[in-house]
């Protein structure tokens, strides 16, 4: 396994996976993680791996890993934790001045999100008047900023833009409206944003994104590919986890076990060596062509297919000794984790084939 200078952030994560396993129970139950396990998080940097600051010297590969083993130990933490972490990433790309605010006087704070764009932007002198709710938006309890989408629309009520604003925790109001029939322990509640005054640095149009003025590499990475990721990592713990309560050695060579456990490992190789090879591009100074943005979109959701299917083997074929319990909380944390937009496998392959056969193709990332 890569490390981070002298120490490494996947083996302190590794540590800690124990305790959080022993409490996944424990947040299915009660719906929450614990703010402690969150604190234990911050203390060996994971939620630092992908920030502006440490970009340079950070392989997105490690918080992959990260993830995946702290979904393999509790789906919630893993899926609360991914967000959590992911939602400070490519923010070097925006005024310099957001990342001072945010993590100035509190290099601790964290971010939640939603970019699907119900916000409203109206132009008032020196920024813009925000109003909106914005769903699912995981973690929220635990952050103390909101970055989501909204459209900056005219005097005519029309749409001009869209655009990206990043909101305090003084700005906004978290209701709590999370019931997932899995994922219990994420939080992904509404936040509610009523006429707060959003200044022109912290407000950010997708239209104008180009990923070469971001000062760190990290950044540079095509704009959906953390976040389609984010959406299949805890998927491929969950599998692996349950997988792991049916040993190799008692599963037939060809077995839909055994087939389950290799395409789970195919996945994990498939998406380490996509984003090995989208990191190289950027080193090099070089966009990743089409070819390569959709080969590792087709290969994420594809793991998330075969991660499901994995997972439902297992449920099928549970064995003799198998945890019930487990077994059970892993289920409905996958039937949840997949109705993510990351896992949308026809609209991906969709896209994919019309590619393949020369066919115009406008919806290339998503």
């Amino acid at each position: 396994m890569r490390t981070t200078g002298t120490h490494s952030v996947v083996d302190a994560v590794r540590a800690l996976l124990p305790e959080i396993a022993a409490s996944a129970a424990e947040v299915d139950r009660r719906g929450a993680v614990d703010p402690d396990v969150i604190a234990r998080l911050h203390d060996v940097g994971y939620f630092s791996v992908l920030r502006p600051a440490d970009g340079n010297r950070t392989d997105p590969n490690d918080y992959l890993t990260a993830t995946r083993e702290l979904s393999s130990a509790c789906t919630s933490t893993g899926w609360l934790a991914s967000w959590l972490a992911l939602n400070g990433w490519g923010l070097s790309v925006r005024d310099r001045r957001v990342r001072q605010e945010i993590w100035g006087s509190d290099p601790r704070a964290l971010l939640c999100s939603s970019y699907a764009p119900t916000g409203r932007l109206e132009s008032v002198d020196g920024g813009f008047r925000l109003s909106g709710r914005w769903t699912r938006c995981t973690g929220a309890h635990h952050a103390s900023w909101l970055s989501a989408a909204a459209l900056r629309v005219g005097p005519d009520g029309a749409a001009q833009d869209f655009m990206a604003v990043l909101v305090p925790r003084d700005d906004y109001v978290v209701e709590k409206t999370w019931n997932g029939l899995g994922l219990r322990g994420i939080g992904a509640d509404d936040v509610v944003v009523t006429d707060a005054f959003v200044p022109d640095h912290r407000a950010f149009s997708w239209l104008n994104f180009d990923p070469r003025r971001a000062d760190t590499l990290i950044d540079r990475l095509p704009q959906p590919t953390l976040y389609t990721l984010a959406g299949t990592i805890p998927l491929l713990g969950a599998a692996q986890r349950v997988l792991a309560t049916r040993p190799v050695d008692e599963m037939a060579p060809l077995s839909t076990l055994a087939m389950a456990a290799a395409d789970v490992d195919l996945s994990i190789r498939q998406l380490t060596r996509n984003v090995d090879d989208l990191m190289a591009c950027v080193r090099a100074d070089t966009q990743p062509d089409n070819d390569l943005v959709l080969r590792t979109r087709r290969d994420q959701v594809m793991a998330s297919e075969r991660a499901f299917a994995a997972i439902r083997a297992v449920v099928h074929d549970p064995g003799p000794d198998t945890d019930a319990a487990l077994l059970e909380r892993v289920w409905r944390d996958a039937q949840t984790a997949r109705m993510h937009v990351a896992s949308n496998v026809e609209q991906v392959l969709s896209v994919v084939g019309r590619f393949t056969l020369g066919l115009n193709v406008d919806d290339l990332i998503w």
